[in-house]
């Protein structure tokens, strides 16, 4: 009378079989479409920063006009700064020619300090 010793099953046994195997498949299934999907994000991903890459060092070269018209603004900026330079030194020196400092009294403030 082993009969009350068993311990009692709600499902038979082949049943819980197949749904282990089931389960087990479409976890398979799963795993699958989330490593294609991941893949193709991870290319996708690549391509466009690849493309980013090769658009950048593309754009950024210049021409040989380009270069030529860059260096010819460069050395007329560089030829006004020396003008603009050399402009104002002579203006400081023919200001005082003598090199002294400027003259101002007390009267002479006071004067431009009244005059509105």
């Amino acid at each position: 009378m082993d009969y009350f010793n068993d311990k009692p099953q709600l499902i038979e046994p082949g049943i819980t079989y197949f749904l282990n195997e089931s389960l087990k498949k479409s976890h398979i299934i799963k795993e699958k479409y989330h490593n294609y999907l991941f893949n193709f994000g991870m290319l996708l991903l690549f391509i466009i920063i690849l493309a980013f890459i090769l658009l950048y060092k593309y754009k950024g070269k210049l021409t040989p006009l380009q270069k030529k018209q860059k260096e010819k603004e460069k050395q007329e900026y560089i030829l006004t700064k020396i003008k603009n330079f050399e402009i104002a030194k002579k203006k400081a020196h023919q200001e005082l020619i003598t090199g002294l400092p400027g003259w101002d009294s007390d009267v002479s403030a006071l004067n431009t300090k009244l005059v509105y």
